[in-house]
């Protein structure tokens, strides 16, 4: 039986699925485990997609709560009945009125078609997890173990996921005494560092400061587990990126990935790398030139004919094995509109860079179809390329990279760097 720690993945056979989930049992607490239907947008539909207890089967039997007893609860699943626009089923567990936190259990665990997936709870004092995911990806389903925790159970879990929850009438109670006024914790210094950075953003760039707040809501959802990071942009400058610079939608993705940078970062700066037929290290930008950056680097780099993926993964490995003396994370937007050259390169760099602190978020700009999935396939198969201390790579495809909403974009830059950064702790990649 294939071994899934959080954050990996795993393809699952052709056919309906059946799910087991291993949850025990905690004295004085009930565990409800319930599964989701979720868009693209990482929200169901509608409240008819949220299968649990009171809704044992929904979209016409694609997920069926089969059983939950004696500490297991099963699901049968029916990939070729789940709706079209329905791009995941997510798995959760909660604990019934918050009456103990998930630290009570020494693991939960899942298992569908040969592959079980585990999820330490010791020292968790969250009431609501996230366990794992069942998706499609290129004409096959896979699992993906997640572990993600929520405090505030079913109600906030579940409005995180976008079904409404109404609030019960409170039974009535005995008001308590007053308990004693508590200090307050005091905050971590990286929390000080970045809200006096905010303070001075206020002063420069009010639209940036408004970027980076959205920025800190979509990392607040996903619950980091540091929110400390360096990051990268790699920008494809070979000649079919004209257009795309001409009309000013690179400038918009400058824009979004600067807001990461700022809020990430303690320097406020992001690091950018150029690739077509040969790799530039431009250097930093920050709140100072991020806004004049395209035009600055049309005038000194013309467009180019080629690309090569793997020489530019390779600078930038070279680049942060020299200039990150902290070990922190490494968030790279790598961002194309074609293939590249130097396929095999491109596979083995990305194999090594596992054992680094480096998370590769690749973005395929073009329109969705035949002829595109054809070009952003080799794209598709990097995300789950075999071989790899960790899985450090994820891949989303945009048809205009100014289209999506701030909120939009920044859930797709943030779809699995989460789950990196745990399997990268977990595996001894992060040391920080």
């Amino acid at each position: 039986m294939t071994e899934l720690a959080p954050g990996a993945n795993a393809a699952l056979p052709a056919g309906d699925l059946t799910v087991l989930i291993r949850h025990g049992s905690i004295p004085g607490a009930e565990i409800d485990v319930s599964a989701f239907l979720v868009t693209g947008t990482g929200k169901v539909r509608s409240d008819a997609d949220m299968c649990f207890y009171g809704q044992p089967s929904v979209a016409g039997g694609a997920v069926t709560l089969q059983g939950d007893a004696n500490g297991e609860t099963r699901f049968s699943v029916a990939p070729g009945r789940i709706p079209a626009g329905v791009e995941k089923v997510i798995l959760t567990a909660t604990i019934h009125e918050n009456r103990a936190p998930f630290g009570r259990l020494p693991e939960i665990s899942l298992e569908v078609s040969g592959v079980r997936g585990r999820i330490p709870c010791a020292g968790m004092t969250e009431t609501a997890l996230i366990l794992a995911e069942l998706y499609p990806r290129n004409g096959a389903w896979k699992v993906r173990v997640v572990g993600q925790g929520f405090n505030g159970g079913l109600a906030a879990l579940a409005t995180h996921l976008g079904v409404e929850i109404s609030d019960p009438a409170p039974a009535p109670t005995q008001t308590p005494a007053a308990p004693p006024p508590r200090a307050e914790p005091a905050k971590p210094a990286s929390q000080i560092r970045l809200e006096k950075r905010l303070v001075s953003l206020e002063k420069k760039d009010k639209e940036l400061l408004s970027l980076v707040k959205k920025v800190s809501v979509s990392l607040e959802k996903k619950r980091l587990l540091t929110d400390r990071a360096k990051v990268a942009l790699c920008l494809d400058i070979s000649g079919s990126m004209s257009s795309l610079y001409k009309a000013g939608k690179i400038d918009t993705l400058v824009r979004r990935v600067m807001a990461l940078g700022y809020r990430f970062d303690d320097d406020g700066e992001i690091d950018v790398f150029l690739f077509g037929a040969n790799v530039h290290e431009w250097g930093p930008i920050g709140v100072d030139d991020y806004r004049t950056f395209v035009k600055d680097m049309q005038r000194r780099h013309p467009l180019e004919g080629g690309t090569r993926y793997g020489a530019a993964i390779e600078r930038i490995r070279t680049f942060y094995a020299r200039n990150n003396p902290e070990g922190l994370p490494v968030y790279v937007m790598f961002v194309t509109d074609g293939g590249t050259e130097d396929k095999g390169k491109t596979e083995r760099e990305l194999r090594a860079a596992s054992a680094e602190p480096l998370f590769w978020q690749f973005m395929a700009i073009g329109a969705s179809g035949f002829f595109s999935g054809v070009r952003f396939e080799f794209l598709e198969r990097l995300d789950e390329l075999t071989g790899r201390k960790v899985d450090n790579a994820n891949f989303f495809q945009v048809a205009d990279p100014a289209a999506p909403s701030d909120e939009e974009m920044f859930e797709l830059m943030m779809g699995e760097y989460p789950d990196w950064l745990k399997a990268a702790q977990k595996a001894g990649v992060l040391k920080v």
